[in-house]
């Protein structure tokens, strides 16, 4: 904003969406951390929906709100409490905020703010013929009267609500499973059925209650074409977690650098041997002796074992899935 003319000017729109992508685990390590307030519930990464240029919508709405109220709709003191509030809180409404600011202007901040993109607008003509509504109104009468909004939003291509349908008792047993977890009890939940009917769309319904409950969702795949490279979904998974633990800044690394740290001891090579990331937690690690090859089985399957441990810890929550034909907690 220009401080003498007033003029507004939107710049740098390098990270504008032009097409639709699958939702990314590892999303957020692409974002600085100053831009997080700005971004949409689905490019979070804990939202089961492809990102598209709806998501631009959203942070427009983010400016907006910003420009109106002298503040972004929501504050918080760490990176997953903000990505709660992108998914779940609704923010107060700018006319709440402040009550000068006329009540279509801030339906249309709201409008912009919604959590799933079919509820935002669907293109920027849209948007515009009602800012341009609002400005003739506010030229005329130095008011805005209520007026249905969106009445010239028309998408200019075809877009397929992602949205599931069809499986709620599936849904609601898989919620049950996971609150019954949080209270401290374990479970194993197994998913069934045919390639493409959406046993993946499913479990990623989960990503919602997870983030409430500051947790992480981890997915693994095995893949049939990639038989010959060991353990491969597990360190699939657990490179997703190390990458959502860099996301949230060195303060939440240091939670839980030291019971890694403890649980590894001096193996913490064997568990680099096949996950290389958690170099990046705890620092370089040491190479470990040889031993024989039921020696170093064992000592495999103890270090993991306490690296699991810690995960599953009182103070984690942590979902694995693995996508062959499986979910598991």
């Amino acid at each position: 904003m220009h401080p003498t003319t007033g003029e507004v000017c939107l710049t740098d729109f390098s990270r504008a969406a032009r097409t639709v992508s699958e939702p990314q685990a590892s999303l957020l390590l692409s974002f600085p951390s100053s831009t997080l307030a700005y971004l949409s519930p689905e490019q979070t990464g804990r939202m089961n929906r492809g990102v598209d240029y709806s998501a631009d919508f959203y942070a427009l709405g983010v400016i907006f709100y910003e420009l109106l109220t002298g503040s972004v709709p929501f504050h918080a003191e760490d990176t997953l409490e903000l990505i709660h509030c992108h998914l779940a809180k609704l923010p107060i409404p700018p006319n709440a905020v402040i009550a000068t600011i006329p009540e279509p202007l801030s339906q249309i901040v709201m409008k912009l703010l919604a959590k799933t993109a079919e509820e935002r607008y669907q293109s920027a003509l849209g948007l515009r013929a009602d800012l341009e509504h609002c400005a003739r109104q506010w030229a005329r009468h130095g008011a805005i009267a209520a007026f249905p909004l969106g009445q010239q939003d028309r998408s200019d291509r075809f877009v397929v609500p992602q949205r599931l349908y069809g499986r709620e008792q599936q849904l609601g047993a898989l919620l049950h499973a996971f609150e019954q977890t949080c209270q401290g009890r374990s479970a194993c939940m197994l998913v069934a059925g045919y390639a493409g009917i959406g046993k993946t769309t499913l479990i990623q319904e989960l990503y919602k209650p997870l983030v409430r409950q500051r947790g992480y969702f981890i997915a693994g795949k095995c893949d049939q074409l990639a038989r010959d490279i060991p353990y491969r979904a597990l360190s699939q998974a657990f490179q997703q977690l190390v990458q959502r633990l860099l996301a949230e800044g060195e303060e939440r690394l240091h939670v839980w650098r030291a019971p890694l740290a403890m649980a590894l001891g001096l193996n913490g090579g064997v568990l680099a041997e096949v996950l290389p990331e958690i170099a990046l937690i705890l620092g370089p690690q040491p190479p470990v002796p040889p031993l024989g090859f039921t020696e170093a089985q064992h000592r495999f399957i103890m270090v993991v074992q306490n690296f699991l441990a810690v995960l599953a810890g009182s103070d984690s929550q942590v979902m694995l899935t693995g996508r062959c034909h499986c979910a598991t907690r």
